[in-house]
């Protein structure tokens, strides 16, 4: 990814921040997008101590402005943008009857509007860039596949991300911007640390009860952002291999 330039949402832990690793890594110079200023100042540190190049633009993927600064921010750096990584989002687990407007209303802006918003302006910039094109990559989850109990909200902005994916592939062809997702399973986050207690990747009590790490997504994500220009990862599902999950429940 020498000389390649790509922005990655939610960067300041979990997936996104080994995204932007293994970007970086590779050559990329990678703008990081979060809310936490000082977590992504931590991210960029660790970055250029490995030899890499990072930008770090604090701000939420809720607010228009803050995305329009981001990708300013990212075109007065660089001048061009080569891969976008939609990552930023939220868990939710509520019955639907305890779920006011207002909290549907946050996931969905989180979770979705957010990548339409910066998908959009990743496809100004691709376009009428030299040379044209690039590409987009967003987080979905196994809930695509198969959704957790009374976690409608998420579920939901999942399934729109995948619609989302196919219609930005679909009509980027033209102009050389290919849009990819990734359906991860369990893997050490914030949500499973504060859900199950666990503190590292790696296995668990059960077989079923195995975490993956971060990095093993961020393998994808370079994968996908590395082929061909005329060739396209679109869809890829990652779990642990006896999690509970579509394959075993039908």
């Amino acid at each position: 990814m020498t000389g390649r330039v790509a922005i990655v949402t939610g960067a300041s832990s979990g997936i996104g921040e080994a995204i932007a690793t293994a970007f970086a890594a590779e050559g990329a110079q990678v703008v990081l997008g979060g809310r936490r200023a000082e977590e992504l100042e931590r991210v960029k540190s660790a970055i250029a101590a490995a030899g890499g190049t990072a930008l770090a633009v604090p701000g939420d993927v809720r607010s228009e402005n803050d995305i329009l600064a981001l990708f300013a921010a990212t075109m007065q750096a660089y001048g061009r943008l080569d891969v976008l990584v939609n990552n930023a989002g939220v868990t939710a687990a509520k019955p639907i009857e305890e779920m006011s407007l207002e909290y549907w209303n946050d996931i969905v802006a989180t979770n979705l509007t957010s990548a339409f918003l910066a998908s959009r302006e990743a496809i100004k910039i691709m376009k009428t860039q030299d040379p044209q094109g690039g590409r987009i990559i967003s987080m979905g989850s196994i809930s695509q596949k198969t959704p957790r109990p009374e976690s409608l909200g998420y579920t939901a902005t999942k399934h729109a991300l995948q619609g989302l994916t196919h219609q930005l592939t679909r009509d980027g062809r033209n102009y050389g911007v290919v849009a990819s997702i990734i359906h991860p399973g369990s893997t050490l986050s914030g949500f499973t640390m504060r859900t199950s207690g666990r503190t590292k990747a790696g296995a668990g009590a059960t077989p079923q009860q195995y975490v993956m790490a971060a990095q093993d997504v961020a393998r994808i994500a370079l994968l996908m952002a590395t082929l061909p220009p005329e060739v396209n990862l679109f869809e890829a599902t990652i779990l642990p291999n006896q999690m509970r999950s579509f394959i075993d429940r039908g």
